[in-house]
């Protein structure tokens, strides 16, 4: 798999995953809010297996970031049945996962 590919992918499956864990959250007592936590810790286990694989630099992290940030929010609008409190979630949610996937400079 190519770099670019690579990033792609991993950029898709952290949108699925974030957008799936944020959905959990802002519906919490929906009935398949535990379906979509399961499923994002999924896509994230899955986008872990491609950030190890890649070897990243600093002009990828900020494109990732970039590409991941405007991917996310494009998929959350396309959720209307989620409450407008999605958006409160992105910066947090998306921070926490890249931190954790070491996918972030700080």
């Amino acid at each position: 798999m190519s770099k670019d590919d690579g990033l792609n992918k991993l950029v898709k499956l952290l949108t699925h995953g974030l957008s799936h864990k944020i959905g959990s959250i802002v519906n919490k007592d929906s009935y398949y809010s535990e379906k979509y936590a399961k499923e994002a810790i999924n896509f994230f286990n899955l986008a872990k297996k491609v950030s190890i694989e890649g070897n990243w630099n600093r002009k990828d992290l900020d494109l990732i970031e970039k590409l991941l940030r405007k991917k996310l929010i494009e998929e959350l609008k396309a959720k209307s049945f989620l409450d407008e409190k999605k958006f409160e979630f992105v910066d947090f949610e998306l921070e926490k996962c890249l931190k954790e996937l070491e996918l972030i400079l700080s």
